[in-house]
């Protein structure tokens, strides 16, 4: 009697053809451009009734991760220039390595995953608190939002003006609190 195995199949990878007809059949709207070992999809989701419609653009190229980016409206970080579950390329942090293979559609992974991330996104933007997946100490763990050099100047400007009114604001409590005059109850 022959033993039987104890070792997973594995799924055969689906084909980029597979992947870009499976999106279309679902988002017709929706923009699909296939080389041979990559696929293209831009298209909007609107993760709540309440939210805006993001425009996304997920990039899959065969042996990878499909990698997924918000195109508008762009992704504001916090007043620190930190988002959570971001990733310094520009991408959302969707899911952990061993949650996802080819052999998984995108649409029925990646795209409901990044709804369930601009849902907790637009929370995060409500409240300061990240409630979506992840240890607790990543959930309020962000990475810093890359930027073009343009946006970057202006953010260092928006930074060094926020600096020297909180530099100002100090130096003009300093004498009163010296004086006992700022006292806060």
């Amino acid at each position: 009697m022959p033993k039987a195995s104890v070792t997973p199949r594995r799924r055969k990878r689906l084909s980029l053809a597979q992947q870009a007809l499976a999106l279309q059949h679902v988002f017709p709207a929706g923009v699909i451009g296939i080389k041979p070992t990559r696929l293209e999809w831009t298209g909007v989701l609107t993760p709540t009734p309440l939210s805006c419609d993001y425009t996304v653009r997920i990039t899959y190229s065969v042996g990878r991760f499909p990698r997924v980016v918000i195109v508008d409206p762009p992704l504001v970080p916090d007043e620190h220039g930190l988002l959570p579950h971001f990733s310094r390329e520009g991408s959302l942090c969707l899911h952990e390595a061993h949650e996802w293979d080819g052999s998984m559609l995108i649409v029925d992974s990646i795209i409901p995953w990044t709804t369930e991330w601009l849902a907790h996104y637009e929370l995060w933007k409500w409240s300061g608190q990240w409630y979506g997946d992840g240890e607790p100490a990543e959930a309020s763990a962000a990475t810093t939002v890359p930027t073009s050099l343009e946006s970057s100047r202006a953010t260092v400007r928006h930074t060094r003006r926020a600096n020297d009114k909180d530099s100002a604001a100090r130096a003009e409590r300093s004498p009163q609190i010296e004086a006992g005059l700022g006292r806060s109850f």
